[in-house]
């Protein structure tokens, strides 16, 4: 077993393709390469804490990782618009989860393709691409959807201002048509011991 939490946060960053993937992201947008790190580094943390593998939590936490890479398809100006996007537009920046899919099947993932698809699919079938619903979406893409529409809420968007810690995670509570309750009580629950203990090489989201 990897040392808690730290040592599949660095095993999570030794594996294949992921630097190269994530130095095009840096390269082609800042804001999508700090939340797919935030996102990334809090999916392998969740993972240990419901008690995945280290296997389990490092692929947890690449799926986090890779979650918007297709986003390297979008214009920056597109991704950091700060006005109404079209219907147009909304189709092109919906694109990013079938794009990141293909990208990942490129790279010989297919098991983390899957989640990257699928990873804006919600429980009431609202989502996409596919409109899947409920038990249709794996466990881990529910784990990555809740940890990506907190870190989405914390950092703030062009067109929304950052929320507090609370507030995002009563958002997430509150949405349970759209977010399994069992993936957001995993959250709290990392969340809470991290507040709770100090831990090294854990890097806090900001």
């Amino acid at each position: 077993m990897l040392d808690d939490h730290g040592g599949v946060l660095g095993a999570l960053f030794a594996q294949p393709f992921t630097s190269t993937l994530l130095g095009a992201v840096l390269a082609h947008d800042y804001e999508t390469h700090r939340h797919l790190l935030n996102v990334g580094m809090l999916c392998a943390r969740v993972g240990t804490t419901v008690g995945f593998s280290d296997a389990e939590a490092i692929a947890l936490g690449q799926a986090g990782l890779f979650h918007d890479i297709g986003k390297l398809y979008i214009r920056g100006s597109l991704l950091n618009a700060r006005y109404t996007l079209s219907e147009a537009e909304w189709r092109i920046m919906r694109a990013h989860a079938a794009r990141g899919e293909q990208m990942l099947h490129a790279n010989g993932a297919p098991g983390l393709a899957a989640v990257v698809r699928a990873h804006h699919e919600r429980l009431d079938g609202s989502g996409y691409p596919d409109g899947l619903r409920g038990l249709a979406i794996s466990w881990e893409t529910r784990l990555v959807s809740v940890v990506d529409a907190y870190d989405a809420m914390r950092s703030g968007r062009p067109y929304a201002a950052a929320l507090p810690h609370e507030e995002a995670l009563e958002r997430l509570a509150a949405a349970r048509t759209l977010f399994d309750p069992d993936a957001v009580a995993a959250l709290v629950t990392t969340l809470g011991s991290e507040n709770r203990t100090s831990r090294k090489a854990v890097t806090p989201i900001s």
